[in-house]
């Protein structure tokens, strides 16, 4: 196949995967539709029919009105409508032709929108919003999620990776803290400023991974306190950490999370319908599975 072709055939091939995405979607919201008074036989709100499949006068408007929003109008003049319909009708033809060449199997592009598009709908149909009971509820059962680890007082030091013979000195920092020498003075000799430094006294474990980073503090909290680290390779160094006090863990009220427990809420009703429709696809689907060898 020469250069040209095989261009020509990546763009029909993504054309097909777009009107995959799009028809499916429209086909899923029942979308499809064309004027009455052009197509005065098509049933009570549908705008236009594709070998069959309708296009709905409900989506025609919905596209008509984001189309217009974006423009900043209230409403598009006829023939912009127009040219809405005849891309919707494209997008039909496109789907169409994809499913009949059975691209929706072979083209992971196209059979990933195709199950996207299913799975929006099942799991947004009568979608319900939580009301406050449930989330209490909710938020009590799953407290865990959202208690926050109390501050901490720390003494760190720092090896850079590229100093001479880094791991070595990083473990010379351990064990000298371990026989009580100040992490802050052992830096001070084996490694390099901690910068910006620390500020005095206690810090919130969320300020202080903005500083040295995540890795570093996964490995202070998972120390009791007096307790030094191994050294910690992070993407600046090898880190030394030593936790000398945490206060208790903080449990924050409903209101300062009821954002994020929300949707949490939501995720999972949409898991637990989207397992329900499953299983019983399954229940009527006759699915064979080879014998494992």
């Amino acid at each position: 196949m020469s250069d040209a072709s095989r261009s020509t055939s990546r763009r029909a091939l993504g054309w097909l995967a777009i009107g995959a995405l799009a028809g499916i979607a429209l086909a899923a919201a029942s979308l499809v539709r064309a004027p009455e008074s052009t197509v005065p036989a098509l049933a009570p709100g549908v705008v236009a029919l594709v070998n069959g499949q309708s296009i709905e006068r409900e989506a025609l408007a919905r596209f008509a009105a984001v189309l217009a929003r974006e423009r900043g109008r209230l409403e598009l003049d006829p023939a912009e409508e127009r040219r809405i319909l005849d891309r919707l009708i494209d997008e039909e033809l496109l789907l169409q032709r994809g499913l009949a060449l059975g691209i929706e199997r072979r083209e992971p592009s196209a059979r990933r929108a195709i199950v996207s598009a299913v799975v929006d709908g099942i799991t947004s149909d009568d979608a319900r919003e939580p009301d406050r009971a449930a989330l209490e509820t909710f938020y009590r059962e799953n407290a865990s999620r959202w208690t926050r680890p109390g501050d901490v007082l720390v003494e760190m030091a720092r090896v850079p990776k590229d100093a001479p013979e880094a791991d070595a000195r990083a473990a010379e920092v351990v064990r000298r803290a371990r026989i009580g020498e100040s992490l802050d003075v052992i830096g001070a000799e084996l490694g390099a400023p901690i910068e910006p430094p620390l500020p005095p006294g206690r810090i919130s474990p969320d300020a202080l991974r903005d500083r040295v980073g995540d890795v570093v503090v996964q490995a202070l909290l998972a120390l009791l306190p007096g307790e030094t680290s191994e050294p910690v390779r992070a993407f600046d160094g090898l880190w030394v950490v030593r936790l000398l006090a945490r206060d208790p863990d903080v449990q924050p009220p409903l209101e300062a999370v009821y954002e994020p427990v929300r949707q949490a809420w939501l995720e999972r009703e949409h898991e637990e319908r989207l397992t329900r429709e499953l299983a019983l696809l399954r229940e009527r689907a006759t699915i064979e599975i080879a014998p494992s060898r």
